[in-house]
């Protein structure tokens, strides 16, 4: 099981580095934010279906909802999300 702590993020920026730390650096890569690539990553685990907890999935509501980056004109937390439920074969997801 992977945990991502997000409960103390403030932008997108942190969110990344969350999710860098927890999943994705110790699978092997260096997400920069893409959302392409997010979903990609989240394939990278060698154990499938994994489970993932995200804690302080309202903390991400709060701050992502309003932030679109420069790449995304939408509200990011939306695309996130639905990202992490479209890889169900691949991650298991848990908000919290």
């Amino acid at each position: 099981m992977y945990r991502v702590d997000c409960r103390n993020i403030n932008s997108y920026e942190d969110f990344i580095k969350s999710f860098n730390r927890e999943l994705i650096e110790p699978a092997g890569g260096k997400w920069d934010g893409n959302l392409d690539a997010f979903n990609d990553y989240l394939s990278w685990p060698p154990e499938a279906p994994y489970r993932l907890e995200i804690l302080g999935t309202g903390r991400c509501e709060e701050v992502l909802n309003y932030v679109a980056h420069k790449r995304h004109r939408k509200a990011l937390w939306p695309l996130l999300k639905e990202i992490l439920l479209d890889n169900q074969e691949w991650v298991l997801v848990e908000f919290h």
